[in-house]
């Protein structure tokens, strides 16, 4: 016969792994941080010049929303960055978005529309041979310190961590309101 854990045990489990999980990623940017202060680098400024080396220059919103960052850090980010040559941040004007003029009030159905203005952050080639050289130093580093795990667990883990970050909102809907979910007792 087995036993359901009670709502306490899982709540005592919940937070153990929450713990857990906090204190790794602590220890981890802890282990990296040292390595990248060789570099003069803050993890923050790693890791957005790692993002725009991946992908490309991007619009500052979309980066403050994909890094979760308020628009301000990522200007301040940006800012210590293009001080050192590394990136470059151009303001642009989108063009306006269409819409039926039905939809604007009536005093500014006439008017011309103008599109935002945001700006744009790029690496400069300063920047692009800057990444390429501290990428591989801190990709060891990563890989040294992820040798704990063999390739299983690394692969585990990261499915895990992917999991997390997308929830489940049934379940956190539910335990918010104490409702019991069918195959919550896991």
């Amino acid at each position: 016969m087995s036993h359901y854990p009670t709502p306490r045990e899982r709540a005592k489990r919940a937070f153990g792994a929450y713990m857990d999980f906090l204190e790794t990623a602590d220890w981890l940017k802890g282990e990296l941080r040292g390595p990248l202060l060789l570099y003069d680098l803050s993890m923050g400024e790693f890791r957005l010049l790692e993002m725009l080396h991946r992908e490309g220059a991007m619009f500052a919103p979309d980066i403050a929303r994909r890094r979760r960052l308020h628009k301000q850090a990522v200007a301040v980010i940006v800012k210590r960055l293009s001080k050192r040559g590394f990136v470059m941040r151009k303001i642009v004007k989108l063009p306006p978005v269409e819409f039926q003029r039905a939809h604007a009030p009536a005093s500014k159905r006439d008017e011309g529309r103008e599109g935002i203005r945001t700006s744009v952050v790029g690496l400069t080639k300063t920047g692009k041979k800057f990444i390429a050289d501290v990428l591989p130093t801190h990709t060891k580093m990563m890989k040294a310190l992820m040798r704990a795990l063999n390739a299983r667990e690394q692969d585990t883990l990261s499915h895990l961590c992917r999991k997390l970050r997308a929830g489940n909102p049934v379940r956190y809907f539910a335990e918010l309101t104490h409702e019991y979910v069918e195959g919550d007792d896991e």
